[in-house]
């Protein structure tokens, strides 16, 4: 079995940046107008997170798992992981299934505890090169020109 070579922080990181500006320009930016007009219809003094404040959250929140997930599962891999040449790999030996792809990108809700993973999983990938998600869902991040094999 040849030798996992994890991805680094480093490069994670680049490829969830240029993800995330995927996102933003290609699937949210045609419903700014729609945003805009919900907010402006919200009142100034309207601070908490109730009615369609939260529905904008996560509807927004769910459009990023869902990108992240769907290309994980169908590909293995995002467009800011193939520019990184990385890719996300089911440790079980078979293909990463679609709950593994959900998971493993849950750190993405803006609720607890789900973003104490925005600290967590940094940790884990500086001192054991593998996030605290991916442990939990028996996933890795690995450089992309390793070939995969389990006995």
């Amino acid at each position: 079995m040849p030798k996992i070579i994890p991805s680094s922080l480093w490069k994670r990181f680049g490829a969830f940046v240029f993800d995330i500006l995927i996102i933003e320009f290609v699937l949210l930016y045609p419903f700014t107008s729609i945003a805009e007009r919900a907010a402006k219809s919200i009142d100034a003094s309207f601070i908490t997170f109730e009615g369609p404040l939260i529905g904008l959250i996560f509807s927004v929140a769910a459009i990023y798992i869902l990108y992240f997930a769907l290309f994980e599962y169908y590909l293995g891999q995002t467009v800011g992981k193939m520019l990184m040449k990385i890719k996300s790999v089911s440790l079980t030996g078979k293909k990463m299934s679609f709950w593994q792809a959900i998971c493993r990108n849950l750190f993405l809700l803006p609720v607890i505890p789900f973003i104490l993973l925005w600290i967590i999983d940094p940790i884990f990938i500086i001192w054991k090169k593998i996030s605290f998600s991916e442990i939990l869902t028996k996933t890795a991040t690995v450089e992309e020109d390793v070939i995969w094999k389990i006995k």
